[in-house]
C-alpha cells in the first residue's frame, strides 16, 4: 500500500484541514505586517500572532472530549464555523485587542479541524501506512501554507487588512462541504458517535508517560516552527522589504516543504521515525541560526529554504508520533492532550520572538528558537526513541486500563 490507497480520504479528511491551514497561514503573515506597519512594537505584534496558538492550547482538551462523544464531523463543522465568525470580527474592528481575540478563536477552530481529522484518520489507517498518511496530512497543510503565506503579504499590499482577514475566513469556509456529509450521516465515520468512551482523566492518567514523551517534544519543536513564522516577517520588515515580497519569501520555504513531504512519510514507514525526524529538525535549527546572517532578501530566502527543507522532511512527524502512542480507546482524548502540550509551543514561540527581539534584537530571537529545537531533539533521541513498527508490531502503544 502507498499514497494511492489514501485517495478516498482526500476530500473528507485532508480537504477541511487544507482549508483551515489556508486561513491560519494568511493570518500568521498578515498580522505582524499590519500591526508593525500601524506603529505597534515587535512585542504587540508577536503577542497577537501567538494568540492563535493560545486558542489551540485552550481548545485542545474540550475538542478531544467532544470528538470522542459527538464524532469528528460535528466537531470539524463547528470549528470551521467558529473560524469564519472570528474572521468577520477581525475584519470589522482591526485593533490589537480585537485582532488578538479573533486570532484566539480562529486558532481554536483550526485545532478543532486538525484534531477531528487526525482522530478519524488514526482509526482508519493501519500502522504500516500511518507515516505516509500523516505526512500527507502535513503535506496538504504545507500546500495551503505555501499559498496562504504568499497571499497574506500580497493581500495586505493590494487590498488592505480588512479584506485580508475576510479572505482568511473564506478559506476556512471552503472546508465546510467536506464535513457536512458526516454530520448528516454519522455512520460514515469510524469514530463512535454518542457512545461514551473512557473518561479523559483516566486516558491521561494511564498514558501519562507517552503523553509526556510526545507532548514535550511537540512543545519544543512547535516553539521553533511557530516562532519562525513570526520571525521571518519581522526580519523582512526590519530590512524594509515590501509586504508582498515578505509573503513570497516566507512562501518559498514552504515550496521546499512540498517537495519533501512524500519522502518524509516513506522514510518514517520503511526506515524508522527517527531516521526522518532527527535530520529534519536539525536542519530547522541550522536554518534559524543562518537567519542571523541575512542582510538582504536573498539572505532571508536562503535561510527560509534551509528551514523549509527541514520542515518538509519532518512533514507529519508530530501527527505520526502522537498516533503511534495513542491508545485504542479514547484516541481523541489522548491526541487532544498531546495537542494541548504541543500548542503551548505555538504560544511560546511567538512570545519568545517578541520578548527577545524587543529587548536584544532579532538575532537573539533566532538563537532562542534554535536552542529550543536543539533541546527538543535531545528529548526525542534519548527519552522517546523509535515509535514505529518492528517485526509487524508497534514499538509503543498507549492503553486504557
Amino acid at each position: 500500500m502507498g499514497f494511492r490507497s489514501l485517495s478516498p480520504y482526500i476530500w473528507p479528511i485532508y480537504g477541511p484541514w487544507m482549508a483551515a491551514s489556508l486561513g491560519m497561514s494568511i493570518l500568521l503573515v498578515a498580522l505582524p505586517i499590519v500591526l508593525v506597519g500601524d506603529g505597534h512594537g515587535y512585542t504587540v505584534a508577536a503577542l497577537v500572532a501567538g494568540a492563535g496558538g493560545a486558542g489551540a492550547a485552550v481548545a485542545a482538551l474540550p475538542v478531544g472530549w467532544c470528538t470522542d462523544r459527538w464524532g469528528p464531523a460535528r466537531v470539524g463543522a463547528g470549528s470551521l464555523v467558529a473560524m469564519i465568525a472570528a474572521s468577520l470580527v477581525m475584519a470589522s474592528v482591526a485593533r490589537p485587542v480585537t485582532l488578538g481575540i479573533g486570532h484566539l478563536v480562529f486558532g481554536g477552530g483550526s485545532l478543532g479541524v486538525m484534531l477531528s481529522r487526525q482522530s478519524d484518520l488514526t482509526r482508519r489507517i493501519p500502522v504500516t501506512l500511518r507515516g505516509r498518511a500523516m505526512s500527507l496530512m502535513g503535506g496538504t497543510m504545507r500546500f495551503s501554507v505555501l499559498f496562504g503565506t504568499a497571499a497574506g503579504g500580497l493581500l495586505v499590499d493590494l487590498a488592505g487588512a480588512r479584506w485580508t482577514f475576510l479572505v482568511a475566513g473564506m478559506g476556512a469556509a471552503v472546508g465546510l462541504p467536506a464535513v457536512l456529509p458526516g454530520v448528516r450521516n454519522p455512520d460514515w465515520e469510524v469514530a463512535p458517535v454518542g457512545v461514551r468512551g473512557p473518561r479523559m482523566a483516566r486516558v491521561i492518567r494511564t498514558n501519562r508517560r507517552h503523553l509526556l514523551q510526545a507532548g514535550l517534544f511537540g512543545m519544543s519543536s512547535m516553539t521553533a516552527r511557530e516562532g519562525r513564522m513570526v520571525l521571518l516577517p519581522l526580519v523582512g520588515v526590519a530590512l524594509e522589504l515590501r509586504p508582498a515580497t515578505i509573503g513570497v519569501l516566507v512562501a518559498s520555504g514552504y515550496a521546499a516543504d512540498l517537495l519533501l513531504f512524500p519522502v518524509s512519510g516513506a522514510i518514517m514507514d520503511r526506515v524508522g521515525r527517527l531516521a526522518a525526524m532527527v535530520p529534519a529538525y536539525g536542519l530547522l535549527a541550522v536554518g534559524l541560526l543562518s537567519l542571523m546572517a541575512a542582510d538582504s532578501a536573498t539572505g532571508v530566502l536562503l535561510a527560509g529554504l534551509v528551514m523549509g527543507l527541514g520542515n518538509g522532511l519532518s512533514s507529519g512527524s508530530l501527527f505520526t508520533l502522537s498516533s503511534d502512542l495513542a491508545p485504542e480507546e479514547g484516541t481523541a482524548s489522548f491526541l487532544s492532550a498531546v495537542s494541548m502540550l504541543t500548542d503551548i509551543g505555538r504560544v511560546v514561540g511567538p512570545l519568545v520572538v517578541g520578548l527577545a527581539a524587543g529587548r536584544w534584537g532579532l538575532d537573539a530571537a533566532a538563537v532562542a528558537l534554535a536552542v529550543a529545537m536543539a533541546l527538543g531533539l535531545l528529548w526525542l533521541v534519548f527519552m522517546v526513541g523509535e515509535t514505529g513498527e518492528r517485526d509487524g508490531r508497534p514499538v509503543m502503544r498507549g492503553s486504557v486500563r
